[in-house]
């Protein structure tokens, strides 16, 4: 009975840890091609979100990324940035493009909400612009994304 005892009481702190573990760790992102771009005439939320994902979240290059941005190759710097520090991908962090508030032409608005681990939660309007036959992140959603966020990064916009 006493050698029973024992092994629960060794065992049991490992599985608590490792039941904590599993609960507390961030649904894996799904995988996003590495030439990702969203061309459709009218994008949804969920390809919105998906080109923020792609920009803070991912691994992608330089010139992927540009490829997502207004600004292109000038402006990759930012997500870059946001990617290495990961301020908005798990564990640390989150975003999520929730609702499209306006569409003129080549102009999407949308909300974005996204969090990081010790800063307060931001609750922003984004908005993208088709280019090239692909819709990008705007340079003014950069640039006050930078400013909301307090990014020590030259932006003009």
């Amino acid at each position: 009975m006493i050698r029973r005892s024992r092994l629960l009481t060794r065992a049991l702190p490992a599985a608590t840890a490792a039941l904590v573990a599993m609960t507390l760790a961030a649904p894996a992102a799904h995988a996003l091609p590495a030439d990702f771009t969203v061309t459709a005439d009218q994008p949804s939320v969920q390809q919105l979100d998906e080109i923020v994902e792609f920009l803070v979240a991912t691994e992608a290059s330089d010139e992927a990324k540009a490829r997502n941005l207004e600004g292109g190759m000038d402006a990759v710097i930012v997500p870059k940035t946001v990617y290495q520090l990961g301020l908005f991908r798990a564990p640390r962090g989150a975003s999520d493009i929730t609702e499209i508030t306006d569409r003129a032409g080549d102009k999407v608005s949308a909300t974005l909400q996204a969090s990081s681990a010790g800063r307060p939660s931001i609750n922003m309007t984004v908005v993208f612009t088709k280019h090239d036959g692909n819709w990008r992140l705007s340079n003014s959603s950069l640039c006050e994304g930078v400013k909301t966020v307090g990014l020590n990064i030259y932006c003009n916009a």
